[in-house]
């Protein structure tokens, strides 16, 4: 398990809190932030159950988890600015708007993608293989 996975579910966390309070606050981030909030808690099971399953993951798969953690953390510094930007500056909300749709069409293509299914898998079969080792263990000591 990389050092990321254990900040993964942290992160994902932190950015859905920040989602519910801009989703609260702000009238025209409402509808972007109510999206991510959706993808971001589709997410988490999968990202929680890589985190549990405690099985080292091939380095392509970790690469692409990498890339949603980063993407995850820089959708947090999204909304931390979307949160300290000042009402009237009108500019500002546009630029953050569109970087909110942005990243919800990354964290989307994500979902689209069959990365988090081929990671499921992975770590469904690996746990699987533990189990069945188990049960081997079990077997010869009885």
């Amino acid at each position: 398990m990389a050092v990321s996975d254990f900040f993964a579910g942290e992160i994902a966390t932190e950015l859905l809190k920040q989602l519910f309070m801009i989703s609260a606050r702000t009238g025209r981030y409402k509808s972007m932030a109510d999206n991510l909030i959706i993808l971001i808690e589709n997410i988490q099971p999968t990202i929680r159950e890589i985190h549990y399953s405690g099985v080292e993951l091939p380095a392509h798969h970790q690469a692409q988890i990498r890339m949603l953690f980063e993407t995850l953390d820089k959708g947090k510094n999204l909304t931390e600015k979307v949160l300290s930007c000042n009402r009237w500056n009108m500019f500002r909300h546009v630029y953050l708007l569109k970087k909110m749709e942005k990243l919800e069409k990354t964290l989307s293509s994500f979902l689209k993608a069959p990365i988090l299914t081929n990671i499921l898998a992975d770590v469904h079969l690996l746990r699987a293989n533990a189990d069945e080792c188990s049960l081997d263990v079990d077997n010869s000591l009885a």
